[in-house]
């Protein structure tokens, strides 16, 4: 199945995602789960702290 979701599309909800003040909201503006959002916010946090390794 291919991805729904570029790697730059989910970059860009998990970066927005550092101002909204509401997740929900995000998550039903781009058509993602809440869950799916905390998966790619967890591996982008991820990435950034090997980065500063």
């Amino acid at each position: 199945m291919p991805e729904k979701f570029s790697i730059e599309q989910k970059e860009q909800i998990v970066i927005e995602s550092f101002t909204a003040t509401n997740i929900a909201e995000l998550c039903r503006r781009h058509s993602v789960s809440v869950a799916q959002f905390h998966r790619w916010k967890e591996r982008f946090l991820e990435g950034a702290r090997k980065g500063l390794e």
